[in-house]
């Protein structure tokens, strides 16, 4: 068996689609699949809020004290809700674990085939100052109350975000191990019998008390006893005879267990061994194959105290064909992001979950693969993002933050992440976006892309009307990529090296790429300063050159911005992303001087960069605010 879904009405921030509670559809539904599932999104996107749903429905094996608050009641403005439910729903039952509901459990029709279902619901109302809670169970709407057995059954395995494995391996009153131990069947044989422990707690007892018994020569912890025995004598009256005696108290099985400790080595473990052993000890339970009922761990930021090459390991084991039982994770993990199979992940977004499962989203297998391959951690940050920028290359990864920045849309500031696919595979990850009923996800996406159509001067057979035509199709090829929230911006004309060299930071572009060429020659890194010289004078000579050739050329601009791409750029090998970082600095330091206002204008009007600062806006603007393509 295992928990399929949990449906919430009014519980924390999620309310209820209607206006009557008794009718009303839940206000978010969260499926989980058997094995692996991690919930992952930005803070205060809801993942808490689910753990704990099924926390306060199911109960926790550590036998934690948990009730429901008044801030449990979702609340919309000053106005609470006097009523919440949260209902379980679980599946995928053997005859032998149906049998231990047959009060409750009921059927459903899955693709023909007649399965168990059951449905778990916990109400609750706020009457006066007291909060009122009734857990029911069945298939009908009302269900009838469940005992304490059977909902024991069904008890979650929790490990807390803040977790301190230290404490809960210590031994103590309150020792998790303890009750991990005792819960197991090994430490379950009846009363009729002793346990093993006991035995040999019986032994160590009859030998400590053996080495604090009177000796003949009386010397040791032997004369120590007698010592204290002529206190006691003394301190009691003559007709009252007391014999001190030394053992270990506490001789039941519960009360050994209580005293056993777990660690690692004989010193202290760092939180990140302990919290590894605690994990690990908490799985005892959930792997047994003589335990009854759910085995379901909840793991919230599972990767606390962990370094990445920790995270990945433990990601794989709970992923593999040989683990049993279910896991619902939260964390805020890029590692966790990009390591987790994408099949595995649900994105918590607003006031929504949307699982990345193929029967939610429009990604086909290839897709997945592909992502499983190249989705790194650096990617990954999509899943936190309020908004998306998609480039294709380097240099736009460098250079569009800087321009975000120019034009007071800092990407930061508005939560937008800049993913660099490293090549057009832009349907691969504008698929994670794309949901079977078309759903919108809350995040708006830019694929900021190149024209990749060559000018007039790449090729003197080529017309006008062919290049136009050219550029259509491309506009059309990428048609199927766009939704309400997905939007593609498309360079006019070539490539973004192109569009800048095109504008009026020719000049300034120029020299940039005149610039990274010294750097990527010199041995050191960092060119001498006499370079810089040799550098402007460049700039100046050859655009002034270019200018006086093409003087009464239409396609002077176009000539010159070939010159500088194909000729030198590409002609010379010259990096496009060293070539990016230099002129971002240059942008940068512009912006912190007192021209900036001036950049900014200048960024404006550069009709050939308007793409990019459209879809700057795009993932910066409220929804409502729309601007041209």
């Amino acid at each position: 068996m295992y928990l399929a879904e949990v449906n919430l009405w009014n519980f924390r921030k999620y309310g209820i689609e209607g206006d009557s509670f008794e009718t009303a559809k839940p206000g978010l539904s969260v499926p989980f699949s058997e094995g692996l599932n991690v919930l992952i999104g930005e803070n205060d996107s809801g993942k808490t809020a689910i753990v704990d749903a099924i926390r306060y429905t199911l109960l926790t094996q550590s036998g934690e004290w948990i009730r429901l608050e008044e801030s449990d009641f979702y609340a919309e403005g000053e106005k609470r809700a006097q009523n919440l439910k949260i209902e379980c729903v679980f599946r995928g039952f053997s005859h032998q674990e149906a049998g231990c509901f047959l009060e409750w459990i009921g059927t459903e029709e899955i693709d023909g085939e007649r399965l168990f279902v059951l449905k778990i619901r916990l109400t609750a109302r706020i009457k006066g100052d007291r909060i009122m809670t009734d857990i029911r169970a069945g298939a009908d709407p009302v269900g009838i109350s469940m005992d304490g057995d059977a909902r024991s059954l069904l008890r979650v395995t929790y490990l807390k975000p803040l977790r301190d494995a230290d404490a809960e391996l210590t031994p103590g009153r309150r020792s998790r191990f303890a009750q991990i131990l005792k819960a197991h069947s090994l430490f379950q044989n009846g009363e009729a019998k002793k346990h093993d422990l006991e035995t040999i707690f019986e032994g160590a007892n009859k030998a400590i008390e053996d080495y604090f018994c009177p000796k003949e020569d009386n010397s040791g912890a032997s004369k120590l006893m007698e010592v204290l025995k002529t206190y006691v004598d003394a301190f009691f009256p003559q007709n009252e005879l007391h014999t001190a005696s030394v053992s270990i108290s506490g001789g039941d099985l519960t009360d050994i267990l209580k005293r056993l400790s777990l660690s690692l080595d004989t010193n202290p473990s760092g939180l990140g061994a302990a919290n590894l052993l605690f994990m690990a000890t908490e799985f005892l339970l959930l792997q047994s194959e003589e335990t009854y009922g759910l085995k379901l761990a909840l793991i919230e930021e599972l990767e606390a105290h962990l370094h990445p090459q920790a995270q990945l390991r433990l990601i794989r084991y709970l992923e593999g064909k040989s683990t049993k039982g279910q896991y619902i994770l939260t964390t805020h993990s890029t590692t966790m992001g990009s390591s987790v199979p994408l099949e595995s992940l649900i994105l918590c977004k607003g006031n929504m979950v949307f699982p990345l499962a193929s029967q939610y989203t429009k990604l086909q297998p290839k897709n997945y693969d592909f992502l499983y391959r190249f989705l790194d951690a650096t990617k990954a940050n999509l899943f936190f993002a309020r908004g998306v920028l998609l480039v294709e290359g380097d240099a736009e990864n460098l250079l569009i933050p800087t321009i975000a920045k120019v034009i007071d849309r800092p990407l930061h500031r508005y939560g937008v992440s800049i993913v660099n696919v490293g090549s057009t595979a832009f349907l691969h990850f504008v698929r994670i976006f794309q949901r079977q009923n078309d759903a919108l996800m809350g995040i708006k996406v830019a694929l900021i892309t190149d024209m990749d159509v060559k000018p007039l001067e790449w090729s003197s057979t080529s017309t006008e009307e062919e290049i136009e035509k050219a550029k259509a199709s491309r506009k059309q090829s990428l048609e199927d990529f766009e939704n309400d929230e997905v939007k593609v911006f498309l360079s006019p004309n070539w490539t973004l090296e192109y569009e800048i060299s095109i504008s009026l930071f020719q000049t300034e572009f120029y020299r940039a790429l005149l610039w990274a060429e010294k750097l990527s020659n010199s041995q050191s890194g960092i060119p001498q300063e006499s370079k810089a010289g040799e550098v402007d004078a460049k700039v100046n000579a050859d655009l002034g050159k270019w200018r006086e050739c093409w003087s009464n050329n239409t396609r002077k601009n176009e000539k010159i911005a070939f010159e500088i791409y194909q000729n030198m750029m590409l002609g010379k090998e010259i990096s496009k992303a060293v070539t990016a970082q230099v002129f971002a600095a240059h942008l940068e330091e512009r912006l912190s001087g007192q021209d900036a206002c001036v950049l900014k204008s200048e960024i404006q009007a550069a009709k050939s960069l308007k793409y990019i600062l459209n879809a700057i806006y795009h993932v910066t603007e409220p929804k409502e605010v729309a601007r041209e393509n």
